[in-house]
């Protein structure tokens, strides 16, 4: 199992995410609000509960239309910090890679970023 790579795809990463923000969620909640078809989110689903990230669970098992509903587990809810952490490592990088140029344009201060593919933003 790659976790990483598991994690990095879009619609497990907004399962996990919608996930972490609710203790428990039927299969119909998170369709609706991620709005994925049935395949991919069952797919993602199913990927998720295999890694750990995500348990199952049959509301009646007795009955053949009874709800799923799908949760973090322990390991999942450990993993989605993952995310976070991730985003103050991209903002801690950005912020190494800008250096503000002497100069403005009207009202703006000309930002460069300085790596290779450099983008230009003007900030008032």
């Amino acid at each position: 199992m790659d976790l990483l790579k598991i994690m990095s795809k879009k619609n497990n990463r907004l399962v996990l995410e919608l996930l972490s923000k609710y203790d428990k969620l039927y299969y119909s909640a998170i369709k609706k609000e991620l709005k994925i078809y049935d395949k991919l989110l069952n797919n993602s689903l199913d990927e998720l509960v295999s890694a750990g990230l995500v348990k199952k669970e049959v509301e009646n098992p007795e009955v053949r239309t009874s709800k799923v509903y799908y949760s973090l587990t322990d390991f999942g809810k450990k993993a989605v910090k993952l995310y976070d952490y991730a985003e103050q490592l991209e903002k801690e990088l950005e912020e190494k890679h800008s250096i503000i140029i002497n100069g403005s344009v009207g009202d703006n201060n000309i930002i460069a970023n300085n790596i290779q593919n450099s983008n230009i933003s003007f900030k008032k």
